[in-house]
């Protein structure tokens, strides 16, 4: 099986690095810029656990206009409010059993991919492993974790994406209905990476703040208060245990939310925390600490384009 990987930032680049190493033929679309130029001339460069450096090459493009239809499978990886551009792209360049799988942060982009392309060919889910740009091309390792994901449409057969993933080294669970797994996934987002982007702290940093990691169990049972309002009950000690299990695992990684604080770019926290506080504000209800890390991080990208 052929893959394609729509935007190729620090979980992009983890992925198909892996995917290659596993001998898989990948293609990256990635657009223009510093990240292209580097992958295109050197490939990925990943630094391991142990500080080694490994190299993977990949053939980049950046953009899918003229090229035979898509791979089998295409991975969504881009920013949340680059979903339905990234949908677009794709209308006419899927084969007639291809998936697309979007891993991305947030709520929201299964249904924009599902509306564009069908439902058939959508699967949605989450992922935990940890990964940070060091530079252009240059990636380094932030933490095992897991995907979890399953098809849109119930009863779809997604199991061969599972054994590709797999096959490339991750650990993967099939989810038969992923929609539970992406509020928990939206809820951890919101209460782990909104502290870290205020904070400029690492994952295991903030487990060492006692006050930090209040924060986040107050934030995170607001979350859970937003999804059994829009009728998704999430069980508060098992996504607390997630949370804590996920900050340890990835102890060294700087969140995504962060990392694009520091690099001036445009965050996801609309995608992530905005949308749990409108599911609030359409019945009645008001998130405090929600809202109010939902205005500071807003106001960190205050002018960025």
């Amino acid at each position: 099986m052929k893959v394609t990987i729509i935007g190729c930032g620090a979980l992009g680049s983890l992925l198909a690095f892996k995917l290659v190493r596993a001998g898989v033929d990948v293609l990256v679309c990635q657009r223009p810029g510093a990240q292209f130029d580097a992958i295109q001339a050197n490939g990925i460069t990943f630094l391991d656990r142990e500080g080694n450096t490994v190299k993977a090459k990949c053939t980049v493009v950046p953009a899918l206009d003229g090229l035979e239809p898509a791979a089998d499978l295409v991975l969504v990886l881009v920013k949340a409010y680059q979903t339905e551009e990234a949908a677009l792209s794709l209308k006419g360049h899927l084969p007639h059993n291809g998936i697309v799988l979007t891993l991305q942060n947030g709520l929201g982009n299964a249904e924009t991919l599902a509306r564009e392309l069908g439902e058939d060919h959508v699967a949605a889910g989450t992922c935990t492993y940890g990964a940070h740009r060091v530079g252009p091309g240059i990636i380094a390792w932030g933490g095992d974790g897991m995907i979890r994901f399953g098809p849109w449409k119930r009863g779809r057969d997604v199991s061969r994406v599972m054994e590709i993933l797999e096959r490339a080294g991750m650990e993967v669970r099939l989810e038969p209905d992923p929609r539970r797994a992406l509020w928990e996934k939206v809820i951890l987002n919101a209460s782990v990476n909104t502290v870290s982007a205020l904070t400029r702290l690492k994952n295991g940093q903030m487990l060492e703040m006692p006050d930090a990691v209040e924060l986040m169990r107050e934030l995170a049972e607001e979350g859970i208060r937003a999804a059994k309002l829009a009728g998704e009950e999430i069980d508060n000690e098992s996504l607390w245990a997630l949370v804590r299990s996920v900050l340890d695992k990835t102890a060294d990684n700087r969140t995504s939310m962060l990392q694009d604080v520091e690099n001036g770019r445009e965050t996801e926290v609309d995608a992530i925390v905005g949308m749990l506080v409108e599911q609030a504000r359409l019945r009645g209800e008001t998130l405090a600490r929600l809202e109010t890390v939902y205005a500071l991080v807003k106001c960190l990208g205050f002018g960025v384009a």
